[in-house]
């Protein structure tokens, strides 16, 4: 179905192969000397790399790794803060990818953001994420419930204006529902992958024992 949207854990190889090739395809262009964001992958089979689909096409891919599995890469670039050193429940949160949203879609990092963050606090042990990003991607951050905590910050071969953020996953969750996303957060939180426009926009359910007790 081409309206169908599709939420899953890129675990096969032909599944990482379309993270990689999103990646290529949002990187390469600005970064046509740097192989940092292709020789990294590595990295991916020490977290988590989640896809959105929509249809047959992929949207969105983005990827978390707890910050005591390697040297990650925030941490390598000596962005990672001193208080989130050695600390199993925070992940980064990288190779945050996406396409651009068509028509009426909604947009697909922010999708994927919510229903990676939402599946991550069920299933893995993991309270926070932390990033690093450029200045115009602070506020898309803030918007889904990270926070700046330092910055800004010159990167090598990349430039500067680039700040550290923080999510508390909590916050991201109550952020995305707050934006009429609650039926695809609790969903989410239930295992569900696949949902349409309407699926996504529906009034979440209420609880049985909730709902009786109004």
């Amino acid at each position: 179905m081409d309206d169908l949207y599709r939420f899953s854990l890129a675990e096969e190889i032909g599944d990482l192969a379309e993270a990689h090739a999103l990646r290529l395809l949002r990187y390469e262009p600005r970064f046509p000397e740097s192989d940092f964001w292709w020789l990294d992958r590595d990295r991916d089979v020490l977290g988590k790399v989640f896809t959105l689909h929509k249809g047959d096409r992929i949207g969105a891919s983005l990827r978390i790794v707890p910050v005591t599995a390697c040297t990650t890469e925030i941490e390598e670039l000596g962005l990672l803060p001193d208080d989130l050193k050695e600390d199993p429940s925070v992940w980064e949160l990288g190779r945050l990818v996406s396409v651009p949203s068509r028509g009426r879609d909604l947009p697909y990092s922010r999708l994927l953001f919510g229903w990676a963050t939402q599946w991550a606090k069920v299933n893995l042990p993991i309270t926070k994420v932390v990033s690093y990003c450029r200045r115009g991607k602070v506020s898309g951050f803030e918007a889904s419930g990270a926070r700046v905590v330092a910055g800004p910050y010159t990167v090598p071969g990349r430039g500067d204006d680039y700040f550290t953020v923080v999510a508390d996953l909590a916050e991201v969750v109550e952020q995305i529902t707050s934006y009429g996303f609650g039926a695809l957060m609790d969903a989410a939180a239930a295992g569900v992958t696949e949902f349409t426009l309407d699926d996504i926009l529906a009034a979440p359910r209420v609880p049985a024992a909730s709902a009786a007790g109004k």
